[in-house]
């Protein structure tokens, strides 16, 4: 449909842009039998009465070629000439049919008080060209024939009224058609780059719950086998350091780059399968690997028709829960994640026994506006803080009838 309403946009902006020349043509043709005889035969017996035939004739045509680009001015023109026609006692011309087309122009084109003004005019001109008939009238007209010549002219000239009126209609409707193509497709571009930006922010939070993870693993692994080498450094202590400051440097590069990131990423597919709660036993291995330990608890089970994009939802809040225990907390740190099944929603929980928060700027903040977004996708929430006996408390709450009704 937008195709077909596009195509009818290009041709009516055609029209509007060449309505001149094919006016000019119009108003040529009508004088190549209605004034050019006139001026022949002028040309050939000069007399007063032919010149003022043949002027009036080309008075009448002249004025189409502007009858849609200035209709105004074109019908006040027209006008003159027929008041000096009426007056003259000049009969009726073959040109006067020019009077028809301006009247359809002015109901078509015009705005609405001229268009009413030239039908006016034209049925005040028609009733005086009867008059002026029924006073000059020969003995062989009648009275029927004078009234049913009048009549007919009335017809023609209400009836090119109504045809241009209609014109009038369906132009405002393909206009409107057009406007309504192009505010369309204004809004399917506006959606598209919505979409892109969210697919963004999207990619943005991944690099930060992935990268920003496995670095911080680095991180921790080659602090940990620096210390176990003991003493003194060596080429070994060296080289772990040198990792260890390498992974720090790439984090606090990453961080700068998240906000770039999140304008400018290009919209790039996920290549890897899409973590879930059953992965969150590898994840907890994988800080354990890194010198945290970590108990992982479940109560209750999973519904079975849970969707994948909430599954992710909840194994990003553990992931990036426990990168900050391994960026934040101190040797002996120790972690509880604890995954509740309800009825009605999954809650998870993550404490640390680490030292609490800490504002220096780090990166938590992202971290922790990128677990309310996912959550927020779903009418969850999540509440960050210090906990009583110590250490930080991360706390979110899930719900599963909207997860549910969004599955079915």
């Amino acid at each position: 449909m937008s195709t077909g309403v596009s195509s009818g946009s290009r041709l009516y902006r055609w029209l509007r842009v060449h309505v001149l020349p094919v006016d000019a043509l119009i108003a040529a043709v009508i004088s190549l039998f209605a004034v050019l005889p006139f001026v022949a035969v002028a040309l050939r017996q000069p007399s007063v009465d032919r010149v003022a035939t043949a002027a009036v004739s080309v008075g009448l045509v002249l004025p189409l070629v502007w009858r849609r680009t200035r209709p105004v001015p074109a019908a006040a023109a027209m006008v003159v000439v027929c008041l000096v026609q009426l007056f003259s006692g000049m009969g009726v011309v073959v040109g006067q049919v020019a009077v028809l087309l301006m009247v359809a122009a002015l109901a078509a084109h015009a705005p609405r008080w001229a268009s009413r003004a030239g039908l006016t005019i034209a049925i005040l001109g028609m009733a005086g060209l009867a008059v002026r008939g029924h006073l000059v009238a020969t003995s062989s007209e009648t009275p029927l024939a004078r009234l049913t010549i009048a009549l007919l002219g009335w017809s023609m000239v209400v009836a090119a009224w109504l045809f241009g009126d209609l014109t009038r209609s369906r132009l405002a409707e393909r206009q409107a058609l057009a406007d309504r193509a192009e505010r369309l497709e204004h809004e399917q571009a506006q959606a598209r780059e919505l979409a892109a930006a969210e697919e963004r922010a999207r990619i943005v939070r991944e690099l930060h719950d992935v990268i920003a993870h496995s670095l911080s693993i680095v991180v921790r692994q080659a602090d940990g086998a620096r210390y176990a080498a003991g003493s003194p450094p060596g080429p070994t202590t060296d080289a772990l350091e040198a990792i260890a400051s390498t992974a720090r440097g790439s984090l606090a590069e990453l961080r700068r780059l998240f906000g770039v990131l999140s304008s400018e990423a290009p919209d790039q597919p996920p290549t890897a399968p899409t973590p879930g709660v059953a992965d969150l036993d590898t994840l907890v291995a994988q800080v354990r690997g890194a010198g945290v330990e970590v108990v992982l608890h479940r109560d209750g089970e999973p519904p079975t028709d849970l969707p994948a994009g909430a599954q992710l939802v909840l194994y990003r809040v553990v992931q990036e829960s426990l990168t900050n225990v391994l960026k934040h907390a101190g040797p002996g740190t120790r972690a509880d994640v604890q995954v509740r099944w309800t009825e009605v929603a999954a809650d998870v929980t993550v404490h640390d026994t680490g030292p609490g928060l800490r504002h220096d700027g780090d990166g938590i903040g992202r971290g922790l506006r990128g677990m309310r977004e996912r959550l927020a996708m779903y009418d969850g929430e999540v509440s960050v803080g210090d906990a009583p006996s110590g250490g930080v408390v991360v706390h979110a709450r899930l719900p599963l009838a909207g997860v549910r009704g969004e599955h079915e």
